[in-house]
C-alpha cells in the first residue's frame, strides 16, 4: 500500500528544497513541542502503554496526584532510543509530506495530517498519531517504528508484537470516535524501519504491516475498562510484575513503590515450588505395564 509509493518517491533525491519545506518542518516541530506539553499538563491513559502493567499505566496518569515518586532511569540507553526515535519520525513524516506533493492525486495518496492528537469522549484516554492518510481513497492510521535487525526480521516474517498491534487498534478506535479527519479507519499501517539498512527485499529499509482495527479492540476495551473501574473506585491496580529481576520491573519508574509487593509474590512462588518439590513421587505403571515415576499422578 504505502511502501511501494515511497519507494517510487525515492527514485530521485528527497531533499529539503524550498521555503515551503522548511516551514512545514518547523510547524511539525512545534506540533511535537505541543505534544509534550499536552502530556505534561493533562496525563492520559495512552494507547502506546495500554498493553503494559496496568498499575504502571494507572500511575503514569495519577502518580503525581497520589504523591507516588517516580524513580530515575538507571540506564542511559532509553534516552538515546527516544532521541533517535524523534528524528526517525520526523524523517518519515517529511517523506509523507513530499509524497503527497509528488503524487499530486488525492485518489492515490493524500496526507491528512502528522502528529495528530486524538482523544476519547471521556477525555481520559488519548495520544498522538504519527500520521493519518488515505491511500487509494481508504483511510489509514500510520505508525513508524525503528527496529533492530532481529526485530525487523520477525515482523517481516509476519510476527507482529501484540503491544504494537494493540496500540494501533486503539489509535484507530479513538480516531473513529473523534472523526476529525472525516475518515473511517478500518486498518492501520505499522511501518517498521530496519536500523541495519536496506536489503534487496526492502529497498528503503521499510516493511509495512496492515493491522485491522477490529483485531484487538476487545482486549483494548477490556484493559481500558479495568483502568476506569479502578479510577472510579480510587483503587490502584495490583502490580503485574512477577519478579524483581525482569526487565519490565527494573525499567519501571514506580519499581520502588511496588518492590515489597513483588518480592512478597516471589517469596510465595518460591515456597509453593519448594512444597511441590518436597512431595513424594509415586511409581505409576504406563500402558505397557512398565513402572514410571510420576508426581502424585493417577495416569
Amino acid at each position: 500500500m504505502l511502501v511501494p509509493l515511497l519507494e517510487d518517491l525515492f527514485q530521485r533525491p528527497v531533499e529539503i528544497e524550498s521555503d515551503d519545506d522548511v516551514l512545514w518542518i518547523t510547524d511539525l516541530l512545534y506540533e511535537m513541542v505541543e505534544r509534550q506539553r499536552r502530556r505534561q499538563n493533562n496525563p492520559l491513559f495512552s494507547p502506546s502503554q495500554l498493553s503494559e502493567c496496568l498499575r504502571y499505566v494507572y500511575l503514569l496518569k495519577h502518580g503525581k496526584k497520589l504523591e507516588i515518586p517516580r524513580a530515575g532511569l538507571v540506564r542511559v540507553e532509553p534516552n538515546f532510543y527516544f532521541f533517535n526515535g524523534n528524528f526517525l519520525h520526523l524523517k518519515w513524516q517529511f517523506a509523507l509530506y513530499k509524497l503527497d506533493k509528488y503524487v499530486g492525486d488525492p485518489k492515490v495518496f493524500r496526507l491528512h495530517g502528522c502528529e495528530v492528537p486524538i482523544m476519547s469522549k471521556r477525555k481520559d484516554h488519548g495520544g498522538t498519531v504519527d500520521a493519518v492518510c488515505s491511500i487509494y481513497e481508504e483511510g489509514y492510521i500510520v505508525d513508524f517504528k525503528g527496529l533492530n535487525v532481529r526485530s525487523f526480521g520477525q515482523i517481516a516474517m509476519g510476527t507482529i508484537p501484540p503491544q504494537y498491534a494493540m496500540q494501533l487498534c486503539d489509535y484507530g478506535m479513538l480516531a473513529n470516535s473523534q472523526r476529525s479527519s472525516g475518515l473511517k479507519i478500518s486498518n492501520a499501517l505499522l511501518v517498521s524501519e530496519n536500523k541495519g539498512g536496506p536489503d534487496p527485499k526492502h529497498l528503503i529499509a521499510l516493511q509495512e504491516s496492515i493491522i485491522p482495527i477490529e483485531t484487538h479492540l476487545p482486549e483494548v476495551r477490556r484493559r481500558l475498562g479495568v483502568l476506569r473501574e479502578h479510577e472510579e473506585s480510587n483503587v490502584i491496580p495490583e502490580p503485574e510484575c512477577q519478579s524483581t529481576k525482569t526487565i519490565q520491573f527494573l525499567g519501571c519508574p514506580f519499581r520502588k513503590y511496588c518492590r515489597e509487593e513483588v518480592k512478597a509474590h516471589e517469596q510465595r512462588r518460591r515456597e509453593a515450588e519448594n512444597r511441590n518439590a518436597a512431595k513424594p513421587k509415586i511409581a505409576v505403571p504406563d500402558r505397557r505395564g512398565n513402572n514410571r515415576s510420576g508426581r502424585n499422578s493417577k495416569r
